[in-house]
């Protein structure tokens, strides 16, 4: 001890440093260090909720993305096959209508050929 005493070292003095380091060490543990170890430990918590929300919400982003291509894709087929439909109506159409007008040209014609029979007939019962 007298060792310590040559070197200017006080024992009662370093015996209360170190019991006054090791209360400001306890102190400073319960409630500094632990408080922040919990807050730091909830902050990571919540990093990774929203990491895997984002995932989430960006896998949900490609799966409505394809939904839309594909349903993009099958309005146009759908329309696609609407103007089909409707050029094939037409064609139907067009054909009734060139039947009907040929059909009436012929009723005509029928009808002009019997009054040109009949003023034939009628100058034929004159003379």
């Amino acid at each position: 001890m007298e060792f310590l005493g040559k070197l200017g070292i006080d024992i009662k003095l370093l015996i209360a440093q170190i019991i006054n380091f090791g209360l400001l060490l306890w102190l400073l543990k319960k409630f500094l260090y632990k408080p922040v170890i919990k807050r730091i430990e909830k902050d990571e918590e919540e990093l990774k909720q929203a990491k895997f929300q984002k995932e989430k919400l960006e896998k949900e982003k490609e799966i409505l993305e394809q939904q839309k291509k594909q349903e993009s894709i099958d309005s146009k087929k759908r329309a696609q096959e609407i103007i089909k439909e409707a050029e094939s109506i037409a064609q139907e159409i067009k054909e009734q209508a060139q039947k009907e007008t040929e059909r009436e040209k012929q009723a005509v014609i029928k009808q002009i050929k019997s009054r040109l029979t009949e003023i034939e007939n009628a100058k034929k019962y004159k003379q």
